[in-house]
């Protein structure tokens, strides 16, 4: 048998995006700027490489794509019809951009054979990672006596601790049936989904718990439903995961804080409700939002084509504050200042940001590629049940949470949207791809 050395390996882009591919999800909250960066190399690899290929692109393919462009596009007018202001500015630059290379990652990942293989082999190791980076937090918090506030933050924060955790956990038990021919890597897809469900109940973020309900209400459904789903599982193996689960609750609910946040869920909307909004009110997490809500429906109220532009939610309701239309609860001194705000929910932010116009284009970037997953379920192997797992843990991130500002949250989206849009397409053939050269 002859050995193989460096001097027999031949150079390929295609290996650069299997390797950045591979490591995109692996320490996405718990090394700074990874997602980001890396996001950012598979960019420039595709602009570098993308000129050696030509395609024959598919009919849902040409839309997903349009889509994005018609997006980045809509938002440069509305902010050019509002008056670009430093807000818009930033986040133009920093969310809108990053998804418009979104179209030449996607052409050049479309050129690597089984892409997504490698995404998915990483993905619960990525979870493991997490989870892990979650747990760890929270302990030295715990054991230091830190418990007045205690949640998981890594190094982005809670929210997004929480909510990337459950994405990564939903996935890696998805992946458990994907390998159902290899022993080791179910045993650490298994791992991977509950390590990523334990980092992201110790986030004791309400977005990420609702996520990890829904999204395993969701992957039951798509097995047949619970049973079908333990039967698959094991007896044994669901008898561990259910009792480590259960363990972790028992142990988060002992923590007056974690119970707290968790009664909040039910007080906080009562308050606000029972309360005079023309007096001023206590701030709470919930409350602030549902004021922002309103200030974002009035703003479309405004300018119901295309919005006020991107970043400017905080000046337009300091403004309604003054007018008497909003409560000072969402006044907000750093959108005086000039910097970014949002409304937190990406319904609410589009219809005051950007309109209906902007509404609907996002509807369809969170929809579309779940529309071509369900009209696929009966020809693209596993790709539809990833697909439609990443567009609904979106969607439900979506409710209370604003991701298509911030880099991180942004690229992970694209990456994992590419990469199982592409498997999608092309696992009912072989892609559509002409003139392919290795470079």
């Amino acid at each position: 048998m002859t050995a193989i050395t460096l001097r027999d390996y031949k150079f390929s882009w295609m290996h650069v995006g299997i390797v950045l591919v591979f490591l995109f999800p692996l320490f996405a909250n718990t090394l700074r700027h990874w997602v980001s960066s890396i996001y950012v190399m598979l960019v420039l690899v595709s602009l570098f490489s993308i000129k050696r290929f030509s395609y024959d692109l598919r009919k849902e393919e040409k839309i997903f794509l349009t889509i994005i462009i018609l997006h980045v596009v809509t938002t440069a007018v509305s902010n050019a019809l509002a008056g670009w202001t430093r807000a818009s500015h930033t986040w133009f630059f920093s969310s809108d951009m990053r998804l418009l290379f979104a179209v030449p990652v996607y052409l050049y990942l479309r050129s690597i054979p089984g892409i997504w293989k490698y995404f998915v082999t990483a993905v619960p190791v990525a979870a493991i990672i997490i989870g892990l980076t979650g747990v760890v937090d929270f302990v030295l918090r715990y054991v230091r006596g830190d418990v007045g506030m205690i949640l998981a933050e890594g190094i982005y924060g809670h929210i997004f601790q929480g909510n990337i955790s459950a994405l990564w956990s939903a996935l890696s038990y998805v992946a458990f049936e994907y390998f159902k021919d290899n022993k080791q890597m179910r045993a650490l897809c298994l791992t991977g989904a509950l390590f990523g469900a334990l980092g992201a109940l110790v986030s004791v973020t309400r977005n990420a718990w609702l996520s990890l309900i829904l999204l395993y209400t969701l992957i039951f459904f798509l097995h047949g439903g619970f049973i079908n789903a333990l039967r698959s599982l094991g007896i044994k193996k669901a008898g561990l995961i259910g009792v480590a689960l259960l363990s972790a609750l028992y142990f988060l609910a002992g923590i007056e804080y974690v119970n707290a946040r968790f009664n909040r869920v039910f007080q906080e909307p009562v308050a606000y409700f029972q309360a005079d909004r023309g007096q001023p009110i206590e701030f709470t997490s919930i409350g602030f939002r549902l004021e922002q809500w309103r200030g974002a429906i009035y703003a479309f109220m405004e300018k119901p084509l295309l919005g006020h532009g991107v970043g400017n939610t905080g000046k337009v309701h300091n403004r309604m504050v003054k007018e008497g239309k909003l409560n000072q609860l969402v006044y907000q001194v750093s959108a005086d200042n000039g910097n970014p705000t949002h409304t937190h929910s990406v319904y609410f932010s589009y219809l005051g940001d950007k309109g209906v116009v902007g509404l609907v284009l996002i509807l369809l970037l969170l929809f579309y590629p779940l529309f071509v997953a369900i009209g696929k379920r009966h020809d693209s192997a596993g790709a539809w049940k990833f697909q439609v797992v990443l567009s609904a843990a979106f969607i439900i991130a979506s409710l209370t949470e604003h991701p298509f500002v911030r880099n991180n949250w942004t690229s992970i989206f694209i990456v994992s949207s590419v990469v199982f849009f592409i498997w999608m397409t092309e696992a009912d053939g072989e892609p559509s791809l002409k003139g392919a050269g290795d470079g």
